[in-house]
């Protein structure tokens, strides 16, 4: 804020800010003087919404539009600008602004306003510093460096293909237990075929089935016996040769039927037996 003094004074502050703004229009430096509102208001509006369009967006950005308003409402938004924008407080009032008068406190604050919207202009424009780069490394054109987000999403994409992976692992493990129960079921299957397919024979049968071959033998044994007798015109060596071979044929097979008669489950069956070849 410029210290109180004389008009002029203020008047040539106002002069130089404006050079620097480069106000286009025509400056009432009269009605400056005598602080009518009239002369003030085209200054501010140009200052506001003109000089500085990053600012003027940060204005309708905030709802603090300036133009095709009233003079009455454009005061009013002036004066919300400078509490909530600036956070300046002015040294005239909205009444006293609106008033003729109070010139050396208008040009003061006018020229206040200047200075801040410059400054305003200044952050806005103001490019971004970066980091300086001691060396181009060659490397860095194959194998970019990555950002958070990139490096985030990155490793969203890693985790994606390892949730893959561990699922078809355990499909896989599903799979290979499946088979496993399966081949179980085969092998616990032929198994019980395997036992079924075994004959248990009691002694008593085993000894029975015996003696019933025993009997068969015999039966054949007596049946070649029988017809194998030589003719009366044999000559008598032959027949004492056939009759040896037949005592012995008969012994043998006095021996079976000892063993058969021994087995005594064989009993009735070999006096069945008996019964029927005698």
């Amino acid at each position: 804020m410029l210290p109180t003094g004389d008009v002029q004074g203020c008047l040539r502050k106002l002069e130089t800010l404006l050079r620097i703004v480069k106000y286009p229009g025509h400056v009432d430096y009269n009605g400056l003087s005598k602080g009518d509102p009239s002369a003030f208001l085209p200054i501010l509006s140009f200052s506001l919404t003109t000089y500085s369009p990053p600012f003027a967006e940060q204005l309708v950005a905030a709802g603090l539009e300036l133009t095709g308003k009233t003079d009455l409402r454009f005061t009013d938004t002036l004066y919300k600008v400078l509490r909530d924008i600036f956070h300046y407080k002015p040294i005239v009032s909205k009444q006293q602004f609106l008033q003729r008068g109070f010139a050396q406190r208008k040009i003061s604050t006018l020229c206040d306003i200047i200075d801040l919207v410059l400054q305003r202009h200044s952050e806005l424009k103001k490019p971004r510093v970066r980091n300086p780069v001691p060396h181009k490394d060659t490397r860095a054109e194959h194998h970019p460096k990555l950002t958070k987000p990139d490096t985030s999403s990155n490793i969203e994409r890693r985790l994606s293909v390892m949730e893959v992976q561990i699922e078809s692992l355990c499909c896989g493990l599903k799979r290979l237990s499946a088979l496993e129960d399966h081949l179980e079921e085969l092998t616990s299957q032929t198994n019980t075929e395997k036992e079924q397919e075994l004959i248990t024979i009691s002694r008593e049968s085993w000894e029975n089935l015996n003696g019933r071959i025993l009997l068969l033998e015999t039966k054949l044994e007596l049946g070649h016996t029988k017809s194998g007798f030589p003719p009366p015109c044999d000559s008598s060596a032959l027949f004492h040769s056939f009759s040896s071979k037949s005592d012995a044929s008969k012994g043998d097979i006095k021996d079976r039927l000892e063993r058969i008669t021994n087995i005594p489950s064989m009993k009735s069956t070999l006096c069945a037996a008996s019964a029927d070849t005698w």
